[in-house]
C-alpha cells in the first residue's frame, strides 16, 4: 500500500516550511494600533469582537521572493499586509506568467477575497517582491467581520470593485498597447530612472515572454534610450524613451 501523501503547506507558510507563525508579542509584531492605522476598516469593533480578532491573527514574516500561495492551494486566510509588496501572477497556457496586480499595505488581495467567498482554491500565485510582514485573518473571522462589521464589508467589496476595474484596464493594455510601449511606460516610472529587475520578472509585469522582453530591451538599448546591466535597466534618454511610450 502506498503511503498517504502529506497535506500541502497552508498559504503564508509555503516560503517558511520550517518556521511557525510569528509569536504574537508586542516586541516582535506590530501592535493593534499599527494594524488599525493601516486597516482603518477594523476600527470601531466592540471589545469582545476586537479581542477575538487579535487572538485569531497569525503573524508572518515573508522574505523577498518567498511564495505566499500558489495556484491550486486551498485558501484559508485573508492577508492583512502591513509592510512590503505582494506580486500576484497567473500562468499562461504556454508556460509564461503574467502579473495581475500588486498588493501594498492596507490593500486587499482580490484573489484571496474571491477564493474565501467562493470556497475555491487559489487560481494564481503570490510572491513577496521584498520583505513582507502580514497578519493572516482566518476564514471564520473573515466571515464574521463581513457579516457583523459594515466598515470592513465596505472595505473588502469596495477594493474588490477597484481591483476589478484595474484588471479590466490591464486587459485593454495587453490587447491594444504594443510591447515596446508597455515596456517604455514601466521604465519611465522607475525611481531615478533605474529599474532593478530581472528580464523574467519584467516580462511577467508587462504580460509578455522573457524572450520578447529581452529583444525589446536590446532594441531600446541600441536606440540609445536605455543601458542594460546585470539585473538592472537604466534610462539614459528620457525624451527618446518617452517617444516610444
Amino acid at each position: 500500500m502506498s503511503a498517504t501523501p502529506p497535506d500541502p503547506q497552508p498559504p503564508y507558510r509555503r516560503c517558511m516550511p520550517a518556521r511557525a507563525p510569528m509569536a504574537n508579542t508586542s516586541n516582535r509584531v506590530p501592535d493593534a494600533t499599527r494594524l488599525l492605522e493601516v486597516f482603518p476598516a477594523l476600527r470601531g469593533l466592540d471589545a469582545s469582537l476586537h479581542a477575538r480578532l487579535m487572538q485569531s491573527l497569525a503573524w508572518h514574516r515573508v522574505p523577498r521572493d518567498g511564495e505566499l500561495f500558489a495556484a491550486g492551494d486551498p485558501c484559508r486566510a485573508f492577508p492583512l499586509l502591513l509592510s512590503g509588496e505582494i506580486q500576484v501572477m497567473r500562468a499562461t497556457p504556454d508556460g509564461h506568467e503574467i502579473e495581475l496586480y500588486r498588493v501594498h499595505p492596507g490593500e486587499s488581495c482580490i484573489v484571496s477575497t474571491s477564493c474565501l467567498l467562493g470556497s475555491a482554491a487559489y487560481s494564481a500565485r503570490g510572491i513577496a517582491t521584498g520583505d513582507v510582514v502580514l497578519a493572516a485573518l482566518p476564514q471564520d473571522m473573515f466571515d464574521t467581520l463581513i457579516a457583523a462589521h459594515p466598515p470592513f464589508r465596505h472595505y473588502v467589496f469596495g477594493l474588490f470593485a477597484e481591483r476589478l476595474a484595474g484588471m479590466m484596464q490591464r486587459v485593454e493594455e495587453l490587447a491594444f498597447r504594443s510591447l515596446t510601449r508597455r515596456l517604455a511606460a514601466v521604465l519611465l516610472d522607475a525611481p531615478e530612472g533605474v529599474l532593478a529587475v530581472t528580464h523574467e520578472r519584467l516580462a511577467a509585469q508587462i504580460g509578455a515572454s522573457r524572450e520578447a522582453v529581452s529583444r525589446a530591451l536590446k532594441k531600446l538599448e541600441d536606440a540609445g534610450c536605455i543601458a542594460l546591466g546585470r539585473g538592472r535597466v537604466t534610462v539614459t534618454d528620457r525624451a527618446r524613451l518617452h517617444a516610444e511610450a
